[in-house]
């Protein structure tokens, strides 16, 4: 585990035990063996502490995710089960993250953090809807967002149980419990009964996927301009880093159309020049073609 990770872990403890406001740089300091000065090193703020914890932990689950929802070898119904189970087993092994996101001080403790718990609830809604329509079909795609959000607030609830009242429950067993209970939740959907939750209603969650893309590659291309800004004005090396910058710049202004064997390709001729930024550029980058 590296400096940041540790920071991350007993940020994440102290937020769950003591609340986000009442927790101080100097205790997350402290947790994680270092001296305050030192973690200012890593995190400008406990704001951008907080944001790191929840982006760092979902963009683990949701690798994980893709990675179940390419394997060819399973039906969609043993893609979705398998991908609950995973997320069920990342939240029983990392507790502290449930006591965070039921604890509303952290959620809103500033823009940013509440923006991002926002794109991470609506990345789950769609995950959940479209593995809902894509095992049931048709005749469940009028209420796919009503089934997806039944779904989610039934397993809230056991993790709920697991993190805050500490209750032991057969993970193995609960994917496939709650997956029978769609089944059921789905077979009730018939006649003539309208959803409640429409694509109009739930316009802001549909959309949010694309924003999310919009502003990571913005995030991109910021840490692109800042990159091409510390270059110093001649040489010819530099004249090289400056022109792979600039034509990653160039196709990262693709956006859906950018390649990402492009973009690799140039990745990894930058990452032998140990530029500022370069870390977090390439994490970003991995979050866009996630």
């Amino acid at each position: 585990m590296n400096r940041k990770e540790e920071i991350l872990r007993s940020a994440m403890k102290l937020f769950a035990q003591k609340g986000y406001y009442a927790t101080s740089m100097q205790e997350i300091a402290e947790q994680s063996g270092m001296a305050k000065g030192s973690i200012y090193n890593y995190f400008k703020s406990k704001e951008e502490v907080a944001v790191s914890i929840f982006r760092y932990h979902y963009d683990i689950l949701f690798r994980k995710m893709k990675d179940i929802a390419d394997d060819g070898d399973l039906s969609a119904r043993e893609k979705f089960e398998k991908q609950l189970s995973v997320q069920i087993e990342e939240f029983s092994r990392h507790k502290e993250l449930v006591q965070m996101l039921m604890g509303e001080q952290t959620v809103k403790a500033n823009d940013e953090v509440h923006r991002l718990v926002f794109r991470i609830r609506a990345k789950t809604l769609n995950w959940y809807r479209r593995a809902i329509e894509e095992i049931y079909g048709e005749k469940v795609r009028r209420f796919s967002l009503d089934c997806a959000t039944m779904l989610n607030g039934m397993l809230k609830e056991y993790l709920f149980y697991m993190a805050i009242d500490r209750k032991q429950l057969p993970l193995a067993k609960l994917a496939s419990f709650l997956l029978r209970r769609l089944d059921a939740i789905v077979a009730s959907m018939a006649g003539q009964e309208e959803p409640l939750l429409t694509m109009e209603t739930m316009y802001d969650y549909l959309s949010a996927e694309q924003t999310d893309q919009q502003e990571r590659q913005k995030q991109i291309l910021t840490y692109l301009d800042q990159m091409i800004a510390t270059l110093p004005a001649n040489g010819d090396v530099e004249e090289n880093v400056r022109h792979s910058l600039e034509t990653l710049k160039q196709e990262m202004k693709k956006g859906e159309e950018a390649r990402p064997f492009m973009v690799e390709a140039l990745l990894l001729y930058l990452e032998k020049w140990d530029l500022p930024f370069y870390d977090e550029l390439k994490a970003a980058i991995d979050r866009y073609f996630d």
